[in-house]
């Protein structure tokens, strides 16, 4: 028996009773475990926070909402549709890591000037038309802005913080900043630009809430200030100003779909209840055109007021008010009934 023919026959016996060496082979790759966290799958906007207590609920539209502790304590939240999209991320009372906002964030959008409102982002937010992203300004003030789909800004809000004049530039054309009435806010607090108007919300200089809307060219198209300091407001935006008239104080009529008088008739306007007839010197269809192009209905009986011209209407908002025209038919201001 030669030596091959023994070692052979070892091998085949080593191999039947199992004591044959095993041969190294490369092993498959393990799979990646950084998505996980506790057994729970991660979206990669949460990898790498080192979050705890995580957990997962997902929906019957397959919207899925996760929630984890930083090794600091803040909670964070995300919600997710069914395709991966971000809806929304938080931090809860804490802050968003930087990596995060990186990442929820268009590329367009990290270097814009508006974002140098923020010491600190809280949230960011997506809906079908705007982006919406809040936090602190360096002295702790609340800042919200928006950003519409094409990452054009169409609002910046701040709390009891005077916004940089930069910012105010920045969204507010040249013909609504050169008109009369921003130069009686003393702080703007609030600027939204959208479908051509623009609203700016704030305080004049002796602290009393002030609003007015724009069209692009610069005209009024709502204005009003607030009369009342006592400081109960409704939520973040300025009240209209309570007028002294009560119903009582004149005829409304029935209502229809324009202001009575020539803008219904075209026979001129009506007077007031005693009689006097407003000196006009606009064209009353006109201005009914405008109003209704601006959002107003239900318009109620045009009344001298002095100088100007009283119209009760109901403004873009549902709200019940009074509209102050002066003899040119543009709108001075609009007050609460």
């Amino acid at each position: 028996m030669t030596l091959t023919h023994l070692a052979s026959t070892a091998a085949l016996i080593a191999l039947v009773t199992g004591t044959a060496p095993v041969v190294a082979q490369t092993a498959p790759p393990a799979p990646a475990t950084a998505s996980t966290t506790g057994g729970v799958e991660l979206p990669a906007l949460l990898q790498g926070l080192d979050l705890g207590r995580v957990s997962v609920e997902t929906k019957r539209d397959g919207q899925r909402e996760y929630e984890g502790t930083l090794p600091d304590g803040t909670e964070i939240e995300a919600e997710f549709d069914m395709a991966g999209n971000l809806i929304k991320v938080e931090a809860d009372d804490g802050i968003l890591p930087a990596p995060v906002v990186d990442a929820a964030l268009p590329a367009a959008l990290r270097g814009h000037e508006a974002l140098s409102l923020f010491a600190t982002f809280e949230e960011i937010k997506t809906h079908p038309r705007h982006l919406e992203i809040k936090g602190h300004s360096e002295a702790g003030d609340e800042v919200e802005v928006k950003f519409a789909p094409d990452n054009s800004l169409i609002e910046i809000e701040t709390d009891d913080m005077a916004m940089p004049q930069a910012m105010i530039d920045t969204i507010l054309p040249q013909a609504v900043r050169s008109n009369e009435i921003i130069s009686q806010f003393g702080m703007i607090e609030e600027i939204k630009a959208e479908y051509g108007r623009f609203e700016v919300k704030g305080e004049d200089a002796q602290g009393e809430d002030m609003r007015a809307q724009f069209d692009e060219a610069g005209n009024v198209l709502r204005f009003a200030r607030d009369g009342e300091r006592d400081g109960n407001r409704e939520g973040r935006g300025p009240r209209h100003e309570r007028g002294d008239h009560g119903r009582g104080d004149h005829d409304r009529g029935p209502r229809g779909d324009g202001p009575r008088g020539d803008m219904m008739r075209g026979d001129g306007p009506r007077g007031d209840a005693r009689g006097q007839a407003p000196a006009l010197e606009f064209d009353t269809v006109a201005v009914n055109a405008s109003l209704t192009q601006a959002g107003y209905s239900a318009f109620g009986l045009l009344r001298q007021h002095g100088p100007r011209v009283m119209l009760d209407a109901t403004n873009p908002q549902g709200e019940a008010v009074t509209l102050e025209l002066d003899p040119e038919g543009e709108v001075l201001r609009e007050t609460a009934r």
